[in-house]
């Protein structure tokens, strides 16, 4: 089961990242998270929902919509294979950045973790040598803000397949 299953159910306190809902342009590297260090506990489920949905948008931007349901093995590897607009992909870079200062307190399972997160899942998934896998991290290795640079690779390292 996926995270935006399970958010009503656990009733999920996250950090506070309302303006990570806003909508992202499809090719810009200029998005601004409001959290500024690893997540503190005062947050709502709300705000979590909010960078989900942001996660979603520059996820689909980049990969399209049903990149999210790849649970067959071809379909990952033939994925896995390709590289993406590289505007598109720094957009979601930077998503990612926000979200993982959210995420890196519950060990990176909520956006990142291959069995339970959503929708970063996708990559961690994928070898490390996959080359959808490397523009991801290359792309995180650019994200401007250091705070979220460094939470996005805390990330990636402990939950992303080797």
């Amino acid at each position: 089961m996926k995270l935006y299953a399970l958010l009503p159910a656990i009733g999920l306190v996250l950090a506070s990242a309302t303006a990570c809902s806003q909508a992202l342009p499809a090719s810009s590297s200029s998005y601004v998270c409001p959290v500024k260090n690893i997540a503190t506990k005062k947050v709502t489920r709300e705000m979590g929902v909010d960078v989900l949905n942001a996660l979603n948008k520059a996820f689909d931007a980049a990969l399209g919509s049903n990149a999210k349901h790849v649970d067959q093995r071809k379909i990952v590897n033939k994925l896995a294979a390709t590289r993406v607009d590289e505007a598109k992909m720094m957009a979601l870079a930077e998503v990612s950045g926000c979200a993982a200062l959210i995420d890196v307190d519950s060990s990176c399972a909520l956006y990142y973790d291959p069995e339970l997160g959503d929708p970063l899942s996708v990559f961690m998934g994928m070898k490390k040598s996959a080359p959808l896998r490397k523009q991801f991290e290359e792309a995180v290795a650019h994200v401007p803000d250091l705070e979220q640079r460094r939470a996005a690779q805390t990330c990636i390292k402990l939950v992303g397949k080797r």
